[in-house]
């Protein structure tokens, strides 16, 4: 048995970002550090509670009860990428958008051990785990009186991954997730599997997904009901050039300019719904396209939207073209 204190995740700041770090992995190995209870804390944030978390307990009703989760406002669920804190820049930039546009109960699924630095490979297993617990936190839910099939469950890179692996246990346990937004889902580690062995459409009534990293850390196959292609599927978005090159001092940079697009264009999406007009196509880069506004990325994607949709972005901060 390894020694306990290799099994402690550590929080390692650069710059003003930060990235989880563990000696050894988490999972069913004989170097890895045991599964716990604990891997996986279900952190609600409102507008009542910005800032401070309150864990909600699977199965304990009470305990729900006595947060300020309130069933008449929407649910978001957010999971994040690799070596990401629920403290990280993702996670607190996509909450604070959507507690700013209105009412919403936010959750912020708190991982980090199960997804650590440098551990890669443990990290893609377990996002099959952390997919079951899911599947088994949302039927708790579903207990409380609210409906699988109002929730929406965000995900970045292997956060992504694991929402896929949830609707997909979901399905089989008779309930259906409403909505999942996979940013970017993860490439490697999945590139060779079959729809079962990634998020795909079907695993939510609604799957849509951003590619704006390609066939490099980022899925390129088109996965959801609609696949949005930011700057016509191009694996390095603009403005990144340099970014995809070298680590960024700010760590918020350490995948890549260009996979941590996925969430930026998302967040601003929220607030600016129209800010990402996309075109219908089969294939942009056949050249039998024309630009017409189809619908739009991000926050305001809708069914019965389907399909390959293309668009193009700001190299910088506001990234959207539409502009509010």
């Amino acid at each position: 048995m390894l020694a306990s204190v290799s099994c402690r995740i550590m929080t390692i700041f650069v710059g003003v970002s930060e990235l989880c770090f563990m000696s050894a992995p988490v999972g069913q190995c004989f170097y890895c550090c045991p599964l716990e209870d604990t891997d996986i804390q279900y952190k609600l944030f409102t507008r009542a509670n910005r800032r401070t978390f309150q864990i909600i307990p699977v199965g304990d009703s009470a305990a729900l009860r006595s947060t300020n989760f309130d069933p008449r406002n929407p649910t978001v669920i957010y999971l994040m990428g690799f070596s990401e804190a629920t403290t990280g820049v993702s996670t607190t930039t996509l909450r604070n958008a959507y507690l700013s546009r209105g009412e919403c109960n936010f959750i912020a699924v708190d991982w980090a051990r199960l997804i650590a630095f440098p551990w890669y490979a443990a990290a893609v297993k377990n996002t099959r785990y952390m997919g079951q617990q899911l599947a088994t936190f949302v039927e708790f839910l579903e207990r409380e009186g609210i409906r699988a099939s109002s929730l929406h469950v965000i995900g970045f890179s292997l956060g992504a991954e694991a929402a896929g692996f949830a609707g997909k246990e979901l399905r089989r346990r008779g309930l259906r997730l409403g909505r999942i937004t996979g940013l970017d889902p993860a490439y490697p580690g999945y590139k060779l599997t079959s729809n079962d062995g990634h998020l795909a459409r079907g695993d939510a009534l609604f799957v849509d997904v951003l590619h704006t990293n390609p066939g490099v850390l980022g899925f390129p196959k088109a996965i959801g009901d609609v696949d949005f292609y930011p700057n016509f599927g191009e694996w390095v978005q603009p403005g990144c050039w340099i970014d995809e090159l070298i680590v960024n001092k700010e760590l918020d940079k350490f995948y890549g300019c260009s996979h941590n697009r996925a969430w930026r264009f998302y967040v601003e999406s929220i607030e600016n719904p129209t800010g990402f007009p996309a075109t219908l196509c089969r294939d942009w880069r056949g050249g039998s396209c024309r630009f017409t506004i189809n619908g739009y990325m991000g926050f305001a994607a809708r069914p019965p939207m389907a399909g390959r949709m293309y668009l193009q972005t700001n190299r910088i901060s506001p990234y959207g073209r539409n502009g509010p």
